[in-house]
Protein backbone atom coordinates (compact mmCIF):
# COMPACT_ATOMS: atom_id res chain seq x y z
CA UNK A 1 0.00 0.00 0.00
CA UNK A 2 1.12 3.49 -1.07
CA UNK A 3 1.12 6.29 1.45
CA UNK A 4 -0.16 9.65 -0.50
CA UNK A 5 2.62 12.17 0.22
CA UNK A 6 2.27 14.81 2.61
CA UNK A 7 2.96 18.29 1.84
CA UNK A 8 3.60 20.91 4.90
CA UNK A 9 3.33 24.59 5.17
CA UNK A 10 6.25 26.59 6.17
CA UNK A 11 6.00 27.87 9.76
CA UNK A 12 6.92 31.31 10.77
CA UNK A 13 7.21 32.85 13.78
CA UNK A 14 8.22 35.89 16.26
CA UNK A 15 9.58 35.55 19.04
CA UNK A 16 11.16 38.51 21.75
CA UNK A 17 13.25 36.18 24.25
CA UNK A 18 13.47 39.17 26.58
CA UNK A 19 16.11 37.30 29.07
CA UNK A 20 17.39 40.92 29.96
CA UNK A 21 14.15 42.26 30.42
CA UNK A 22 14.83 45.44 28.47
CA UNK A 23 10.81 45.49 26.93
CA UNK A 24 8.61 43.39 29.88
CA UNK A 25 6.05 46.01 29.64
CA UNK A 26 6.26 45.70 25.67
CA UNK A 27 7.05 41.86 24.73
CA UNK A 28 3.36 41.20 24.25
CA UNK A 29 3.22 43.83 21.61
CA UNK A 30 6.68 43.35 19.67
CA UNK A 31 5.88 40.13 19.62
CA UNK A 32 2.65 40.34 17.61
CA UNK A 33 4.68 42.75 15.32
CA UNK A 34 7.27 39.91 14.71
CA UNK A 35 4.77 37.57 14.14
CA UNK A 36 3.02 39.80 11.51
CA UNK A 37 6.12 40.61 10.13
CA UNK A 38 7.53 36.86 9.89
CA UNK A 39 4.48 36.10 7.72
CA UNK A 40 5.32 38.84 5.38
CA UNK A 41 8.83 38.25 4.70
CA UNK A 42 8.44 34.35 4.78
CA UNK A 43 11.68 34.26 7.35
CA UNK A 44 11.18 33.89 11.38
CA UNK A 45 11.46 36.97 12.98
CA UNK A 46 13.72 36.53 16.64
CA UNK A 47 15.04 39.02 19.15
CA UNK A 48 16.86 38.15 21.61
CA UNK A 49 18.75 40.10 24.46
CA UNK A 50 21.01 38.81 27.47
CA UNK A 51 23.29 39.97 30.26
CA UNK A 52 25.17 36.53 30.76
CA UNK A 53 26.67 35.95 27.28
CA UNK A 54 30.17 34.55 27.38
CA UNK A 55 30.74 33.80 23.72
CA UNK A 56 31.38 36.79 20.70
CA UNK A 57 28.05 38.02 20.10
CA UNK A 58 28.36 37.29 16.61
CA UNK A 59 28.79 33.38 16.79
CA UNK A 60 26.23 33.85 19.44
CA UNK A 61 23.72 34.92 17.63
CA UNK A 62 24.41 32.74 14.43
CA UNK A 63 23.94 29.56 16.33
CA UNK A 64 20.76 31.00 18.86
CA UNK A 65 19.52 31.67 14.91
CA UNK A 66 20.32 27.86 14.05
CA UNK A 67 19.06 26.46 17.18
CA UNK A 68 15.37 28.11 16.35
CA UNK A 69 15.14 27.08 12.98
CA UNK A 70 17.75 25.07 11.43
CA UNK A 71 21.06 26.12 9.23
CA UNK A 72 19.91 28.01 6.56
CA UNK A 73 16.84 28.51 6.59
CA UNK A 74 14.89 31.71 6.89
CA UNK A 75 15.40 33.70 9.66
CA UNK A 76 16.58 36.55 10.69
CA UNK A 77 17.63 37.56 14.51
CA UNK A 78 18.83 40.73 16.68
CA UNK A 79 20.95 40.35 19.63
CA UNK A 80 21.28 42.91 22.17
CA UNK A 81 24.20 41.89 24.16
CA UNK A 82 23.97 43.87 27.48
CA UNK A 83 26.90 42.35 28.98
CA UNK A 84 29.71 42.86 26.41
CA UNK A 85 27.50 46.24 25.30
CA UNK A 86 26.96 45.08 21.52
CA UNK A 87 24.29 44.69 18.97
CA UNK A 88 24.85 42.03 16.17
CA UNK A 89 21.76 41.52 13.45
CA UNK A 90 21.94 38.37 11.64
CA UNK A 91 19.83 36.40 8.81
CA UNK A 92 19.69 33.56 6.77
CA UNK A 93 18.15 31.43 4.00
CA UNK A 94 16.52 34.10 1.93
CA UNK A 95 17.16 36.76 4.55
CA UNK A 96 20.76 36.42 3.30
CA UNK A 97 20.09 37.76 -0.22
CA UNK A 98 17.62 40.93 1.13
CA UNK A 99 20.67 41.77 3.99
CA UNK A 100 23.38 43.50 2.36
CA UNK A 101 26.17 45.33 4.32
CA UNK A 102 24.72 48.61 3.29
CA UNK A 103 21.36 47.28 4.31
CA UNK A 104 22.67 46.26 7.99
CA UNK A 105 25.10 49.32 8.05
CA UNK A 106 21.66 51.48 7.37
CA UNK A 107 19.68 49.14 10.12
CA UNK A 108 22.52 49.85 12.74
CA UNK A 109 22.26 53.30 12.20
CA UNK A 110 19.50 53.60 13.79
CA UNK A 111 19.39 50.63 16.44
CA UNK A 112 22.44 51.59 18.05
CA UNK A 113 21.64 55.25 19.14
CA UNK A 114 18.48 53.59 20.68
CA UNK A 115 20.20 51.45 22.65
CA UNK A 116 22.93 53.62 23.75
CA UNK A 117 19.52 56.03 25.23
CA UNK A 118 17.78 53.11 26.83
CA UNK A 119 15.06 53.18 24.43
CA UNK A 120 14.74 49.34 23.53
CA UNK A 121 11.41 49.09 22.41
CA UNK A 122 11.97 51.57 19.33
CA UNK A 123 15.53 49.90 18.80
CA UNK A 124 13.31 47.10 18.13
CA UNK A 125 10.60 48.66 15.86
CA UNK A 126 13.50 50.11 13.69
CA UNK A 127 15.01 46.58 13.55
CA UNK A 128 11.32 45.15 12.11
CA UNK A 129 11.24 48.26 9.89
CA UNK A 130 14.74 47.66 8.21
CA UNK A 131 14.20 44.30 7.97
CA UNK A 132 10.44 44.61 6.26
CA UNK A 133 12.18 47.22 3.73
CA UNK A 134 15.11 45.46 2.86
CA UNK A 135 12.71 42.84 1.37
CA UNK A 136 10.39 45.20 0.29
CA UNK A 137 12.93 46.50 -1.94
CA UNK A 138 13.76 43.36 -2.90
CA UNK A 139 17.80 41.82 -3.58
CA UNK A 140 19.87 44.89 -5.09
CA UNK A 141 22.10 44.04 -7.85
CA UNK A 142 19.85 43.74 -10.91
CA UNK A 143 20.00 39.84 -11.19
CA UNK A 144 16.33 38.51 -12.71
CA UNK A 145 14.96 36.35 -9.72
CA UNK A 146 11.43 34.64 -8.81
CA UNK A 147 10.58 34.22 -5.12
CA UNK A 148 8.09 31.26 -3.79
CA UNK A 149 5.37 33.05 -2.53
CA UNK A 150 4.66 30.25 0.21
CA UNK A 151 7.90 29.28 0.97
CA UNK A 152 10.02 32.60 0.36
CA UNK A 153 12.83 30.63 -1.60
CA UNK A 154 14.52 33.26 -3.79
CA UNK A 155 15.28 31.41 -7.39
CA UNK A 156 17.64 33.45 -9.07
CA UNK A 157 17.73 32.91 -13.15
CA UNK A 158 21.13 32.49 -15.38
CA UNK A 159 21.88 35.64 -17.03
CA UNK A 160 24.33 36.01 -19.89
CA UNK A 161 25.20 39.13 -21.49
CA UNK A 162 24.72 39.66 -25.48
CA UNK A 163 28.17 40.24 -26.28
CA UNK A 164 29.59 36.83 -24.26
CA UNK A 165 26.93 35.16 -26.40
CA UNK A 166 28.00 36.72 -29.63
CA UNK A 167 31.58 35.47 -29.01
CA UNK A 168 31.26 32.28 -27.67
CA UNK A 169 28.73 31.66 -31.05
CA UNK A 170 31.80 33.21 -33.25
CA UNK A 171 34.33 30.88 -31.43
CA UNK A 172 32.31 27.64 -32.04
CA UNK A 173 31.88 28.58 -35.10
CA UNK A 174 35.55 29.29 -36.38
CA UNK A 175 37.58 27.09 -34.18
CA UNK A 176 35.67 23.69 -36.30
CA UNK A 177 36.91 25.34 -39.36
CA UNK A 178 40.58 26.42 -38.22
CA UNK A 179 40.62 22.44 -37.54
CA UNK A 180 39.42 21.36 -40.51
CA UNK A 181 41.63 23.41 -42.99
CA UNK A 182 44.80 22.33 -40.78
CA UNK A 183 43.72 18.38 -41.11
CA UNK A 184 43.11 19.32 -44.98
CA UNK A 185 46.50 20.55 -45.56
CA UNK A 186 48.28 18.11 -43.76
CA UNK A 187 46.78 15.04 -45.89
CA UNK A 188 47.75 17.63 -48.68
CA UNK A 189 51.46 18.03 -47.85
CA UNK A 190 51.54 21.25 -47.89
CA UNK A 191 52.47 22.30 -44.83
CA UNK A 192 55.73 21.50 -44.50
CA UNK A 193 55.76 21.61 -41.07
CA UNK A 194 53.90 18.27 -41.28
CA UNK A 195 56.91 16.60 -43.66
CA UNK A 196 59.20 14.31 -40.66
CA UNK A 197 62.41 12.91 -42.19
CA UNK A 198 64.13 10.75 -40.09
CA UNK A 199 67.22 8.39 -40.25
CA UNK A 200 66.49 5.74 -38.14
CA UNK A 201 69.95 3.76 -38.68
CA UNK A 202 72.37 7.05 -38.33
CA UNK A 203 70.20 8.69 -34.97
CA UNK A 204 69.33 5.48 -33.13
CA UNK A 205 71.73 3.43 -30.68
CA UNK A 206 70.37 0.13 -28.38
CA UNK A 207 72.08 0.29 -25.17
CA UNK A 208 71.79 -2.82 -22.71
CA UNK A 209 72.70 -2.92 -19.09
CA UNK A 210 72.18 -5.51 -16.29
CA UNK A 211 71.56 -4.38 -13.12
CA UNK A 212 70.48 -5.88 -9.78
CA UNK A 213 68.71 -3.98 -6.73
CA UNK A 214 68.77 -5.55 -3.40
CA UNK A 215 66.63 -4.21 -0.80
CA UNK A 216 69.22 -4.34 2.21
CA UNK A 217 66.45 -3.25 5.53
CA UNK A 218 63.76 -1.24 5.60
CA UNK A 219 62.80 1.05 8.16
CA UNK A 220 58.95 2.47 8.62
CA UNK A 221 57.86 5.11 11.28
CA UNK A 222 54.57 5.84 12.55
CA UNK A 223 53.22 8.71 14.41
CA UNK A 224 49.55 9.40 15.79
CA UNK A 225 48.48 12.73 14.60
CA UNK A 226 45.80 13.49 17.01
CA UNK A 227 42.25 14.95 15.83
CA UNK A 228 41.65 18.23 16.33
CA UNK A 229 38.11 18.72 17.73
CA UNK A 230 38.37 22.77 18.25
CA UNK A 231 35.63 24.48 15.62
CA UNK A 232 36.54 27.79 17.20
CA UNK A 233 33.53 29.01 16.77
CA UNK A 234 29.95 28.96 19.24
CA UNK A 235 27.65 25.81 19.23
CA UNK A 236 29.89 23.49 16.41
CA UNK A 237 29.69 24.28 12.66
CA UNK A 238 27.36 25.38 10.19
CA UNK A 239 27.66 28.90 10.91
CA UNK A 240 28.36 29.93 6.93
CA UNK A 241 25.76 31.05 4.62
CA UNK A 242 24.14 34.15 5.83
CA UNK A 243 24.49 38.05 5.77
CA UNK A 244 24.97 40.02 9.39
CA UNK A 245 27.02 42.76 11.48
CA UNK A 246 27.42 44.73 14.66
CA UNK A 247 28.17 47.11 16.63
CA UNK A 248 29.47 48.28 19.87
CA UNK A 249 26.49 50.64 21.82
Amino acid sequence: MTLPKQIFAETFTGLIDDQANLVMNEKNNLENQANVLAQEIKASVFVVTTETNNEKPGPFAKSYLASKIGAGQNGVVLLIDMGQREVYLWGTGNMEFYLTQSRINSALDDIQPNLTNQTYTQAIVDYFEHVQSAVRDGVPGGRKYSVNEETGKITFYHQFKIEYVAFAAFIALIIPGLFAWSIQRRYQMKDSSAKVRYNLNQNSQLNLTNQQDLLVNRFVTTRHIPRNNNSGGFGGGGMSGGSGGGRSF
